[in-house]
């Protein structure tokens, strides 16, 4: 009889994934472990390791939740500290585990481990969330302002991008990521809307509606990490011109709290605003609304390019809308309880039929084993997105033009994509119109 896969899950967390997805190899009996080094204030709960796991998880989430705000402690911590951590943890998980499940950019050493573990016959999938996949020139998460130093190092930044990620290609089994982000892959990926987001439904019930009654006022959660990027200015603006219409609006924001709080808040409110410049319809943020039942209105430039890459019943349900829609969205939201609840409902159904962590380990399961459906597969020689994530078009545009001024085409790094690169350079000057 075939042993199960035992599954190695790292280096870092990101919003929960980790933490929910080693429950859903739990609940399938899949021996599986999650090591956390990067640690951060958010804390998504405790996983069952064993003790040598969990006594480096402890002290990674000490040290890294201590040096979260402090740019140059952090980095001493994730270049190098870290590092020689898990080099001696490395040893362990080689002689232990099959699979390894490596997050975002994640690496025992300096990506060295790579063809070590390729030598030893182990599987190896790579997940991407965003910023470490997504073209610098492209994320407002990291570009500032448009100065010619803030460029010069974006261009140098792209190329690290570019040459990381051509490395992770060459060794890993799958890559798993999302057309809108994956400009700097060269071979197909598995996208990660098929994947899921996972989240533990073992205490899950149907939800109901907000269960505060607010005197006919609509309460509205907004709960932005990083509130520019993801467009807080205007969603208050939003707010304050729908009030100035007459909508009773009970808005709620909330940033840099434990999960914890954040729940407690999705359950009291109507529904969520979750950001304007996104590139998918239901990250993180939407996803643990999703399960509580509460519909999410998410502004992307990514609405009118989605059914281009994923099938109308496969894509997740959302108020998902151009930018400049967003308060005729947010209007409709509070208008129209049915809608809105229905939606809820929708949401819901959703994410426990495709994403609870049983079902995402599940998906992962057939990755391993290699019995998983080609539809699932994006060539990344196809993408023709431009706008990036956390960025108003005209300043996309802007970056753009200083990134072909200053380093010229090849700043871009699509040599591999001339179509694409193409697009770029017209999109810069005002002739391409996405």
């Amino acid at each position: 009889m075939k042993r199960s896969p035992r599954i190695f899950i790292g280096l870092r967390e990101l919003s929960g994934y980790y933490h929910h997805l080693k429950k859903g190899f739990d609940a399938l009996g899949i021996e599986a472990v999650f090591t956390n080094l990067s640690g951060h204030p958010y804390r998504y709960g405790e996983d069952k390791n064993p003790w040598m796991i969990d006594l480096i998880n402890r002290l990674a989430q000490k040290i890294g939740a201590r040096f979260y705000r402090n740019w140059t402690m952090r980095v001493l911590w994730v270049g190098f500290l870290q590092n020689i951590l898990s080099a001696l943890l490395f040893v362990w998980a080689l002689v232990r585990f099959d699979v390894f499940i490596f997050a975002s950019n994640s690496t025992f050493f300096f990506f060295l481990d790579l063809p070590i573990l390729k030598l030893c016959r182990k599987r190896i999938i790579y997940v991407f969330h965003g910023s470490e996949a997504r073209p610098v020139y492209l994320n407002g998460y990291v570009l500032k302002d448009e100065k010619t130093a803030t460029i010069l190092i974006a261009i140098i930044l792209a190329r690290i991008q570019k040459f990381m990620i051509s490395i992770i290609e060459r060794f890993a089994d799958y890559i798993i990521s999302i057309p809108p982000q994956a400009h700097f892959h060269s071979r197909p990926f598995i996208s990660w809307w098929r994947i899921g987001v996972p989240q533990d439904v073992s205490e899950r019930s149907i939800p109901s509606p907000a269960a505060e009654k607010r005197q006919g006022s609509v309460r509205i959660l907004h709960a932005p990490s990083k509130p520019e990027p993801k467009g807080t200015p205007l969603i208050r603006q939003v707010i304050n011109s729908l009030k100035g219409k007459g909508y009773a609006i009970d808005y709620v924001e909330i940033t840099g709290r434990p999960n914890a709080e954040v729940l407690a808040e999705l359950n009291r409110c109507d529904f969520i605003a979750d950001e304007i410049y996104s590139d998918t319809p239901m990250a993180v943020f939407a996803t643990e609304a999703a399960f509580a039942g509460k519909p999410a209105v998410v502004g992307s430039y990514y609405a009118m390019h989605i059914q281009s890459d994923l099938p109308t019943d496969d894509i997740p349900p959302s108020m998902f809308c151009h930018p400049d829609n967003l308060e005729e969205a947010m209007e409709t939201m509070i208008c129209n309880q049915t809608f809105r609840e229905e939606l809820g409902k929708k949401t819901f159904n959703f994410v426990m039929n495709n994403w609870s962590a049983t079902k995402v380990a599940q998906h992962y399961l057939m990755l391993i084993n290699g019995n998983f459906p080609q539809t699932w597969l994006h060539d990344p020689h196809n993408i023709r997105y431009l706008h990036g994530c956390g960025l108003p078009e005209e300043r996309t545009r802007k970056i753009i033009g200083r990134f072909l001024k200053i380093g010229g085409r090849r700043s871009m790094c699509l040599s591999d994509k001339p179509i694409l690169e193409e697009m770029f350079v017209r999109f810069a000057s005002g002739c391409e119109k996405p």
